[in-house]
């Protein structure tokens, strides 16, 4: 099946409406994760791969429908734009930031969003644990997303205090073992957080067989100011541990 029409079909599948034009929105944005050339963003420069295993496994994340009526996203740990851009180009009102700690990534990430001319997109160069404490930031987002970042205890850490109450998480993850699943539930709720539902991302058939689940956390409670801890520490000493 030729990679286009193969886009099409499963974004259809995941009930986003008018896909071609979406397809046609992202294209730009592919061909410039392929060309470029200043620093390694990303492990591939193959356009089928990008368009494929990339880009279009970010738009799974409008499975959790409510996404769609979401004003405000923030993407933590962003590195080449996965899922921020392609979630900002399909929906073009949702005012995104994108929080990624490495310069020459980021430089990437300012690069894309003047190309493509996304506006109300935002590039933060700095560590999550500090821009969570930013007054503006803190509680700030209806949405974070987060794709290929860490265990579920550390990527709750990272993007809970960012959100505001009544709104969520979509941890983008792979094969989820229920030890991780119990332990990112015990982290969650220490940051005012619950586990709310696990979304089975349906793949095509001609698609590349892999595991996708859509972990989604619901803020029900502020974050304890003592969270996210200061750099390393989350990684290090993971919460939900005991």
């Amino acid at each position: 099946m030729h990679v286009r029409q193969l886009f099409v079909e499963q974004a259809d599948q995941w009930g986003i409406s008018e896909a071609e034009p979406v397809l046609n929105g992202l294209l730009p944005y592919a061909g410039l994760l392929s060309s470029y050339d200043t620093a390694n963003v990303i492990g591939t420069r193959d356009p089928d791969t990008l368009l494929l295993d990339h880009v279009l496994d970010s738009l799974s994340c409008f499975l959790f429908r409510p996404l769609w009526q979401a004003r405000s996203l923030v993407d933590v740990g962003s590195g080449a734009g996965l899922p921020g851009i392609p979630l900002k180009i399909a929906s073009p009102k949702m005012s995104t930031t994108l929080i990624e700690s490495t310069g020459k990534k980021a430089r990437f990430l300012e690069l894309a969003a003047q190309t493509l001319g996304l506006s109300d997109a935002t590039v933060k160069n700095q560590r999550v644990e500090e821009v969570a404490f930013e007054q503006d930031q803190r509680s700030g987002y209806d949405v974070a997303t987060a794709r290929a970042v860490s265990s579920l205890p550390v990527l709750a850490e990272y993007c809970v205090p960012l959100i505001r109450e009544e709104g969520h998480v979509i941890a983008m993850k792979g094969e989820l073992s229920a030890k991780e699943l119990e332990k990112g539930e015990r982290a969650a709720a220490k940051l005012g957080a619950r586990l709310v539902e696990i979304i089975s991302v349906p793949m095509n058939p001609e698609m590349r067989a892999r595991d996708r689940n859509l972990v989604i956390l619901q803020k029900v409670n502020p974050t304890p100011d003592a969270y996210p801890r200061r750099a390393g520490r989350a990684t290090r000493r993971p919460l939900g541990e005991e």
